[in-house]
């Protein structure tokens, strides 16, 4: 007899050395004071976990669908984001004042490519389809 194949995840090494090599960077860059390494490191600390997630996952029936709907549903987050900034002004709580949602507008494309990737990388598969019971009869 032949021995079970591993899953897919067992396969494929976790990224080890392009992690602690972003984490010694950002420690290096914080120490530095330079903030534009700071923000690379910071973003490559995220998204590299997420895109070997997305390349090393099993993809099952319906999940781009899915990712593309909660990238929609996150989009409107930097909107509301800037819309609860004009809060504390008396006279945007009776009439939404523009200035503070119209702010959040050129983040929207960018929300909305995040919350794609972070679901596709990190949600749960969706559970198998119920069987119906027989029909009485």
């Amino acid at each position: 007899m032949s021995a079970p194949e591993p899953a897919q995840d067992e396969r494929i090494p976790p990224p080890w050395p392009p992690l602690l090599l972003a984490l010694g960077v950002l420690l290096l860059a914080t120490a530095a004071r330079h903030e534009r390494l700071v923000l690379t490191a910071l973003a490559t600390l995220v998204l590299l976990p997420s895109l070997w997630r997305v390349f090393t996952r099993r993809w099952r029936r319906g999940d781009v669908l899915r990712g593309l709907g909660m990238g929609f549903i996150t989009s409107h987050a930097p909107l509301l984001l800037g819309a609860f900034s004009t809060w504390e002004r008396p006279a945007c709580r009776i009439h939404l004042c523009m200035d503070g949602v119209l702010a959040g507008v050129p983040y929207v494309p960018w929300a909305g490519v995040l919350g794609v990737l972070l679901y596709w990388a990190w949600a749960p598969p969706p559970p198998p389809p119920a069987e119906l019971p027989p029909p009485p009869g």
